[in-house]
């Protein structure tokens, strides 16, 4: 989790720090498998979760025959150019881009690792995790205050990077305010912990408040706009009576009217000024993107045109209009890119796997297994998550799909759990 909180966020674009990753991620599963000396039984809907994941990729690099592969919908131009090249009559599987799609389910496999580890542990084990996460925010907000006094591009992890922005250990500025976010319900349901809380009130709130400031300080728009629900779910993860004396009432109080005063005094100069000047959305070219991404959706559904290949799916169907010497890399949409470059396929995957991580949520919550304070990381995670996704690709960072894994897994049955309610039944 750490290795991939740090060397995790460069996306495509940062293939070395990827695959430090992935062989970190290989050999934690070779020491699980032959070194782990109590490892618990795994929930079966996890393994489902896996499965369906993996397959999407799989089942578009099956190779087909030519008279399959040249029907499918969107394959006129490679038909076309392969032809000129005497190439047109070979085996080929559904992507376009087979290395991409490749590359794609390779990427797949820290997650899933971290998921089915993870899904192994009990519940205790488990509970250090929140704990890594939580470094990893704190991490962040250190790093990104040293970038910022650094200014420029000075002390950023990759080449294509935000600057003059806290980007952390990420590439994207996105991505960095969602670690934060994440960071910050994990500190609630830390906070949250039998034991903890006679004084975990103020370390919330003091965690919180760095947090928050990091978090604005990345210039996301959709990360300051999701601060509400991570902080309502820190808040209900932690199961502090934060307002529950008239003391905590008016330091509360007393903090809220300071911050909102500096706030509002920052809001024309600085940093926070600039952060403000983001919210004019009136020139996003999201706006244009997922036109045009659409149009691309269209013309490859069902089959889609490849995981991994969206840029280049794109554009023969971006509008002239539009072309400028930027590169269109993601739809900004984690939906409508799945939609492109996966088709119906994609589409009854992300419904099935919506569903059984759905009823791990149900059941953990129906049965009282799994301590409340990891099931509420675990709802903020996801959701968090879910929403960005609609206007941006935060699951395109191994950094964050791991940390998606992580909460997906602490929603599952822990085998320890199960075998102390058996035994005492």
């Amino acid at each position: 989790m750490a290795v991939a909180i740090v060397f995790g966020g460069g996306g495509s674009p940062a293939p070395r720090a990827e695959l430090l990753v992935e062989l970190c991620a290989a050999l934690a599963l070779v020491a699980w498998v032959f070194l782990a000396k109590d490892r618990q039984r795994i929930d079966p809907l996890v393994i489902a979760l896996a499965a369906i994941v993996i397959a999407v990729p799989l089942i578009q690099l099956v190779p087909l025959p030519p008279a399959v592969w040249q029907a499918l919908p969107g394959r006129d131009s490679a038909v076309a150019a392969l032809e000129l090249v005497g190439a047109a009559d070979e085996w080929r599987p559904i992507s376009l881009d087979p290395a991409q799609t490749l590359a794609s389910l390779l990427s797949l496999g820290p997650p899933l690792v971290l998921m089915v580890i993870v899904a192994s542990l009990s519940c205790d084990q488990r509970r250090l995790l929140l704990l890594i996460v939580i470094m990893g925010g704190f991490a962040t907000a250190i790093l990104g205050a040293m970038q910022l006094a650094a200014g420029g591009s000075a002390l950023r992890l990759y080449g294509e990077s935000h600057r003059d922005w806290i980007v952390g250990f990420q590439a994207n500025r996105n991505a960095t305010a969602d670690v934060v976010l994440i960071a910050m319900v994990a500190l609630g349901a830390s906070a949250g912990v039998p034991g903890r809380k006679r004084h975990a009130v103020w370390w919330l709130m003091g965690g919180l408040g760095l947090l928050s400031l990091t978090l604005i300080l990345t210039g996301s728009r959709a990360g300051i706009a999701l601060l509400v629900p991570a902080l309502f779910f820190a808040g209900l993860a932690s199961g502090i009576a934060i307002f529950g004396s008239r003391r905590r009432i008016a330091v509360a109080l007393g903090l809220a009217s300071i911050a909102i005063a500096g706030l509002l005094a920052a809001l024309t100069t600085g940093p926070v000024g600039r952060v403000a000047s983001r919210f004019d959305v009136s020139s996003d070219f999201r706006f244009e993107l997922w036109r045009d991404g659409w149009s691309a959706a269209q013309a490859f559904w069902p089959v889609g045109g490849g995981m991994g290949g969206f840029a280049k799916l794109l554009l023969p169907f971006e509008r002239l209009e539009v072309v400028d010497r930027t590169w269109p890399n993601r739809a900004h949409n984690d939906y409508l890119e799945l939609v492109v470059e996966s088709g119906a396929i994609g589409v009854v995957a992300l419904i099935a796997c919506a569903v059984l991580i759905a009823i791990m949520a149900w059941r953990s919550c129906r049965s009282g297994a799994i301590p409340r304070e990891q099931r509420l990381f675990a709802f903020g995670t996801v959701a968090i998550l879910a929403l960005h996704s609609l206007v941006d690709y935060p699951l395109r960072s191994m950094s964050l799909a791991c940390l998606l894994a992580l909460a997906v897994a602490m929603m599952a049955r822990s085998g320890r759990r199960a075998l102390e309610k058996d035994t005492n039944s």
